[in-house]
């Protein structure tokens, strides 16, 4: 394989984004840019809890591009070691959220563990960072994490992985709802560190909830016709 072919599956991702998933693509780009937006908010807000926000804000941003990028080259079972983390990022906003004195543990290198800090916002995404744990984060061996290297009409290992539309977008579409409910968390920081409700920020983000609500929506209307 030449190093051109090393990108193939990745130059078919990026067609397929500027095609007949422009929609998509086009809806990540604004998720994102909001979270550069909401990044300067918290960074205005001139107060360690701003800052401390800010910055775990933009760990988001980045495990979320990573993972977006590994979808691009339909990786998306190894994006799970990033994935975990970016899920630590919701939780950490809502921690900090839930009491803004938190941030001094954050300052003082003191913070929970992950699990710790799960248990004391009651964290409803346990079954996900156990799946994750399990299948992403460690290397394993077992059926369900490998499945996609195996050409099972072939009986032959599957050493590049082909890009499959449905699978691209699909895979988007989870980031995209993480990145929005993270959005959500650090509008409702914004509103604590302002000490009022950011009414402008709120609808910003409910409308790219919606937006992302709708094509789930039309996704699951899709299989169910299939």
């Amino acid at each position: 394989m030449t190093i051109s072919a090393l990108w193939n599956t990745r130059k078919q991702a990026e067609y397929a984004l500027e095609k007949g998933l422009a929609h998509c693509a086009m809806l990540s780009d604004e998720v994102f840019l909001t979270i550069d937006d909401l990044v300067s908010c918290l960074e205005a807000l001139n107060q360690p809890f701003g800052r401390v926000c800010a910055l775990v804000l933009i760990k988001a941003r980045n495990l979320g591009l990573g993972c977006y990028s590994l979808f691009l080259d339909e990786l998306g079972q190894e994006s799970g070691a990033l994935f975990r983390p970016l899920l630590e990022c919701l939780e950490l906003l809502t921690y900090f959220r839930l009491e803004p004195t938190r941030i001094e543990e954050a300052l003082e290198n003191r913070l929970p563990s992950a699990g710790n800090i799960a248990k004391k916002i009651k964290g409803q995404i346990k079954f996900m960072r156990d799946y994750l744990n399990t299948h992403a984060s460690h290397v394993s061996l077992a059926p369900e994490p490998n499945s996609h290297l195996i050409n099972f009409s072939e009986g032959r290992i599957r050493k590049v992985q082909p890009f499959k539309e449905k699978v691209l977008y699909e895979n988007v579409l989870l980031l995209l709802s993480v990145l929005v409910w993270i959005e959500i968390e650090a509008v409702n920081c914004i509103s604590i560190g302002e000490r009022k409700i950011n009414e402008a920020l709120i609808n910003k983000v409910e409308g790219l909830r919606k937006r992302v609500l709708a094509l789930h929506d039309q996704q699951e209307l899709i299989k169910k016709n299939s």
